[in-house]
């Protein structure tokens, strides 16, 4: 009898029916996506890891070099390491390498190096995760310069330096655990050994040293590295462990997972909720038979039985629908995945991870169905059988007379009463417009955000237009000197300001010496935005980056003090500002120039600057690439672009997903809840066409009240968007090294462009909707 029941009950309300199903079916979907994409990311990593033998400590090194030095360490620290390898690299300007039609890498970002691989560990991979074994003549490419150059196997590149030129063919595609990802600044050409001692031989580009450890299970981390300082071991670069290059290539897919469980969320609350109006709406028309199946003695148990069935079931069937397809929506969102990490994402952990979506939402909807049954519990056969039990309580306290409308016309201004009276009705409809608008624009926020050249306060990095590094070279040191003496005399440059970051020892919160990378130079002249206290201004201060502050770093606040061995003696600094930072680990430092510099460790030389107004940012960077070949010039947009590319073409990915997801939202909602409040208008609005009013008239009422509610939807949707997303987001990246994120906000998009197409597309379906309604029959509404 139960079956039959809910069967014709489906049959009843085939459009409620159906909505509620899509997004119950939606909200499996998303949820099911991101989990899949974290069990994807989860399995992949570990077999990328298990094949490619990453470093658990790397130390990176340019000049005086010794093997003989770290094989007796690693034979003095057994007990900690269990393998070493050095791998010697060969770094070249991005203008020595020539592709296409005479075409330079010259605009890159990243440090291109050519290595052999490694015998031991750290493999570089092809996409099928097997280790790269490349023929004289040939090389292997970065996925990243791949993408970026859209480089192809077969094509062929030219190496040009000094004396030594030479033509290659790719042949493969390098898949590099530790320097995949564009937040690393360095990329790894893979060639034969042959070709390697050609370009050795002949001096093509500078000799820089990747000194790399492997340690035991129970090997101790920090101990060894505090060893390899305190020996004095070839340390002239950045320190990397193991978990750093983890993290990075895991970044951009789960901030995209995170971004889609956050919809996935969004989506059940909103299945929630067109739940409990369809429950109010059904258990108001059904108020009678209510009455009759308690006047015969039938249970409330059994009662709520028949409506419970109903959203057991259509819970089931929306969740197998949805853990299916969402095998193949994943596919939208791991292309990253599959480039970078694994190309074979065919394990099993992910069906299992991915049952929990619809295992959740199935036990969150029944839940939320048997608290909202709880009102028939408050029935009683008499009051439901008098069928005015539901209208009580309710305020008539405002009656917004007709007589005092002085600004609107009839419709419209009785539409714009008829919400104020019945807002606890329409609420619902205007929490539902909120998530629509939340949901299409806080990707969007944060597709603008990362994309703009602000983003560069996050990364360490004042607001500038030009970026110069300085690579190391022999001349390094009197190119420094000259770019800054020929930018003082040139005109055409406003401000500059030139910074050096070396390598020092800092006493950590345990009381052992790390290294640690110190900015130092004026940091007036392009200001960080701070999150406490301020830049460095004088002799003995430096600021810490949010990560190097907390906790987990050296655990200091504003006013501490940080102990730096300098030149051999301890110096005690004070701490004056915490900034964001979410390069080189999050951990930096920056110091006023009084510190100094740590010659015997530089590790790079940057120069930032403003260009006149009026000037042409492109031709003055091309002036300073070929004046300094060293010198790799770069606009802060386009160094932003480069360094999160993939997490940026990702996030495109997620707005346009959650845009028509929002739309889809909308319209449905919209047509779900005007059919259930004409029904229960519907001797209302005979009243009003027996009084003469048209079914234009009317529909014109409808109209006006439901778009005012979309209109102040819209409104609170892009403020939580634009405060509360930012709050979200912080919290999210907060792990990373930027704990307060500013959106940049596009105001053209936010409070344009995207509110005028949910106006359009739900102002459609608001008209079609209310154009069926009106037009029933009304002999047929005024006999019922």
């Amino acid at each position: 009898m139960f079956l039959k029941m809910v069967k014709n009950d489906f049959v009843r309300q085939k459009i409620v029916t159906i909505s509620v199903f899509v997004f119950i079916a939606m909200a499996v979907l998303l949820g099911a996506s991101a989990i899949n994409n974290i069990a994807n990311l989860i399995q992949s990593m570990s077999d990328l890891q298990e094949r490619a033998v990453p470093a658990d400590i790397t130390q990176m090194h340019s000049g005086e070099f010794d093997q003989a030095e770290i094989d007796k360490f690693t034979e003095e620290q057994r007990e900690n390491i269990a393998m070493q390898e050095t791998m010697v690299l060969l770094t070249l300007d991005g203008s020595n390498i020539h592709f296409g039609n005479n075409q330079t890498m010259a605009g890159t970002v990243q440090d291109i190096s050519f290595v052999v691989q490694n015998k031991k560990f750290d493999f570089i991979m092809d996409l099928d995760n097997k280790k790269l074994d490349v023929t004289e003549g040939e090389v292997a490419v970065p996925i990243y310069f791949m993408q970026q150059y859209d480089l192809k196997i077969g094509d062929t590149i030219t190496v040009k330096s000094g004396e030594y030129e030479n033509e290659f063919v790719i042949s493969d595609y390098a898949r590099d655990y530790e320097m995949n990802s564009s937040l690393t600044s360095s990329k790894r050409f893979v060639i034969n050994q042959a070709d390697y001692n050609e370009m050795l031989l002949k001096q093509a580009g500078e000799l820089e040293y990747l000194i790399e450890f492997k340690l035991h299970e129970n090997g101790d981390s920090q101990g060894l590295q505090t060893a390899y300082i305190e020996g004095g071991l070839p340390a002239n670069g950045p320190t990397v462990g193991g978990k750093i290059f983890l993290m990075f290539n895991a970044m951009s897919d789960a901030a995209v997972a995170m971004v889609i469980i956050l919809i996935s969320v969004l989506l059940i609350i909103i299945a929630s909720l067109c739940i409990r109006l369809t429950f109010l709406a059904t258990i108001d028309e059904d108020l009678r038979e209510i009455g009759v199946m308690k006047a015969i003695g039938i249970s409330k148990k059994d009662i709520k039985k028949v409506y419970l069935n109903k959203y057991r079931v259509m819970s089931v069937v929306a969740g197998i629908i949805g853990y299916l397809l969402s095998f193949a929506v994943v596919n939208l969102f791991n292309g990253n995945m599959r480039l970078y990490i694994s190309s074979d994402l065919s394990g099993n952990l992910k069906y299992v991870l991915s049952l929990i979506a619809p295992l959740l939402v199935y036990f969150m909807i029944v839940m939320y169905c048997k608290k909202v049954l709880k009102r028939i519990d408050k029935i009683s056969a008499v009051e439901a059988l008098r069928k005015d039990f539901m209208e009580r309580g309710k305020n008539q306290k405002y009656s917004f007379p007709l007589l005092k409308n002085k600004f609107f016309s009839t419709n419209i201004y009785m539409g714009l009463r008829d919400v104020c009276k019945r807002f606890k009705l329409y609420r619902l409809l205007f929490f539902i417009f909120i998530v629509c608008t939340f949901i299409v624009i806080l990707p969007i926020n944060i597709y603008n955000t990362m994309n703009s050249p602000e983003f560069s306060t996050y990364m360490g990095i004042g607001k500038s237009d030009m970026r110069i590094d300085l690579r190391r070279t022999d001349s390094i040191i009197e190119d420094f000197k000259k770019l800054q003496e020929e930018l003082k005399n040139d005109s055409d440059i406003e401000k500059y300001a030139a910074y050096i970051t070396s390598s020092y020892q800092v006493k950590n919160a345990e009381g052992s010496w790390d290294y640690m990378n110190i900015e130092t130079g004026d940091f007036s002249v392009f200001p960080l935005n701070y999150l406490e206290g301020r830049a460095p201004e004088g002799e003995g201060e430096i600021s810490l980056s949010f990560a190097n502050a907390s906790k987990d770093g050296l655990n200091k606040n504003v006013g501490d003090e940080v102990a730096v061995n300098v030149g051999g003696e301890e110096k005690n600094l004070k701490v004056t500002g915490i900034y964001q930072d979410i390069t080189n680990g999050g951990k930096t430092a920056k110091a006023h120039t009084s510190l100094g510099v740590n010659d015997e460790a530089v590790l790079w030389y940057i120069v930032y600057m403003d260009v006149a107004q009026g000037v042409d940012i492109r031709e003055k960077m091309d002036y300073y690439q070929n004046a300094y070949d060293s010198a790799q010039v770069n606009d802060i947009k386009e160094y932003t672009r480069q360094t999160l590319g993939n997490i940026i073409d990702q996030m495109s990915t997620v707005v346009i997903g959650a845009f028509a997801i929002a739309v889809i939202i909308a319209v449905l909602i919209t047509a779900l809840f005007l059919r259930m409040l004409l029904s229960k208008d519907m001797s209302q609005i005979a009243i009003m066409r027996s009084m003469g009013l048209t079914s234009k008239n009317i529909k014109h009422q409808y109209m006006a009240g439901t778009m005012m509610v979309l209109i102040l939807g819209i409104i609170v949707g892009v403020l939580a968007s634009n405060y509360l997303g930012e709050l979200l987001v912080s919290m999210a990246m907060s792990t990373m090294g930027a704990a307060k994120i500013e959106f940049v906000h596009v105001v053209w998009q936010t409070w344009l462009l995207c509110p005028l197409v949910l106006i359009v597309v739900v102002g459609f379906t608001i008209f079609v909707s209310c154009k069926v309604a009106v037009k029933d029959d009304l002999s047929v509404v005024l006999r019922s």
